[in-house]
């Protein structure tokens, strides 16, 4: 990609920071709502989308800054406006921008060997490109890189960071810990940001998103309804993550699920995807489908599986967040996991793409293929990078998607 001049980045990142352009782009998306009412997933994506823009670089609110594992709940029940870099970095690369975010951030000395997700994060930050946050929220879930990340976004944008240590274990002891964490957290806001929770419809939306992503899960266990392309439902991340506590989560996933019900293509194998995916265009779909993999299941839409409650949020969020970290993170339990979902999906094999710069996932995998293989399901480990197209090998993702599909049909 041809880097654009110095000037026209300057020029765009000054637009990026005031609040005019977006008030016309909000005054566009109701236009637009009213002109064009969504009839399908990729209009309402693309309208939700816009209207989060809108909010987030018009400063509709406090913007919040979350890490992937903190639970969005917790910010919409202070009317706060989460914004989740690691997401946005996924936008980026869609669009075809992340080469100069990323050239950016290795400018400034961060090594290429850092995952991309953190260095796209800080280039565009460095670039302000991403709206400016009121403060900023992480956990140590999943990557110990996410701190570090948090930690020097709280040095270039000074403002507040505030991180939550998440144990490794996962039982009553870690729940009161983490609710203690929240509560202290929840008093610190109210005393020095100034602001108020509201959880009831909070826990509302995310509770009736729950059900509905559980309905969908139910119809994707049949052999006779497939999602397309594949990989196609972690294009929808924000809503299982960014959204969840919204109610544009619930209209989503009530789309969702009329959207799958029509689908009258299968494929004939069933995987398991694990970890995420490449985010920029690229063959992979097109090639899953050439050779008849199917996703059934994808490891990172996932969610924690119990109603919040509203009279105990603090002790509900705790217990949300070390599931997911735990499940995550710990071999044993992220095995046990895979290995259910492969009875329940009626899957055929797995396929994980092995982020560049990611030890979390990739330090697992002999494990993984170990106790897959004791069971008899086969993975198949793809190597490159989500993001940056440099650590990317497409040349040989046909040659390798190729075997593994002899090995599904053998």
């Amino acid at each position: 990609m041809h880097r654009p001049p110095q000037w026209l980045l300057k020029s765009f990142s000054f637009l990026l920071n005031r609040k005019m352009p977006f008030r016309l782009l909000k005054a566009y998306t109701r236009w637009l709502e009213w002109r064009k009412p969504p009839t399908d997933l990729a209009q309402f994506s693309y309208q939700v989308t816009l209207r989060s823009i809108a909010k987030l670089y018009g400063r509709e609110g406090k913007v919040v800054w979350a890490s992937l594992f903190f639970p969005s709940e917790f910010i919409y029940a202070f009317r706060g406006l989460p914004f989740y870099p690691e997401i946005a970095a996924g936008l980026f690369a869609a669009l075809g921008f992340a080469e100069i975010p990323l050239h950016r951030a290795e400018k400034a000395w961060f090594s290429q060997d850092l995952c991309s997700y953190h260095r796209l994060g800080l280039g565009a930050s460095l670039w302000r490109f991403f709206p400016r946050p009121s403060f900023l929220l992480a956990t140590t879930s999943i990557c110990w890189g996410t701190v570090s990340f948090f930690q020097v976004l709280e040095e270039i944008f000074r403002v507040p960071c505030y991180i939550l240590d998440v144990p490794e274990e996962y039982s009553s002891e870690a729940i009161r810990y983490l609710a203690a964490q929240l509560e202290d957290l929840a008093h610190t806001l109210k005393e020095k940001e100034g602001v108020t929770f509201q959880w009831e419809e909070v826990f509302h939306h995310a509770q009736k998103a729950l059900s509905m992503v559980q309905e969908i899960e139910s119809l994707r266990k049949r052999k006779d309804l497939l999602l397309l392309p594949p990989t196609k439902n972690l294009d929808y991340l924000p809503y299982y993550y960014q959204f969840m506590g919204d109610e544009v989560a619930v209209t989503f996933f009530e789309q969702l699920r009329a959207f799958l019900l029509s689908s009258t293509q299968t494929l004939p194998h069933r995987l398991l995807w694990l970890h995420l995916k490449p985010f920029y265009p690229s063959p992979l779909p097109s090639l899953l489908e050439e050779y008849g993999l199917g996703v059934v299941c994808e490891e990172f839409t996932s969610l924690f599986p119990h109603e919040l409650n509203p009279l105990e949020p603090f002790l509900s969020l705790g217990e949300k967040i070390a599931s997911l970290s735990f499940h995550f993170t710990h071999p044993k339990a992220r095995t046990k996991r895979i290995l259910q979902w492969f009875k329940e999906y009626q899957a055929e094999g797995a396929i994980q793409f092995n982020q560049w710069g990611c030890r979390q996932s990739q330090g697992m995998n002999a494990l993984l293929r170990q106790s897959l293989r004791r069971e008899g399901f086969p993975i198949l480990f793809l190597d490159g990078d989500h993001l940056d197209r440099r650590h990317n090998t497409q040349e040989q993702w046909r040659t390798r998607l190729e075997a593994f599909a002899e090995i599904l049909r053998g």
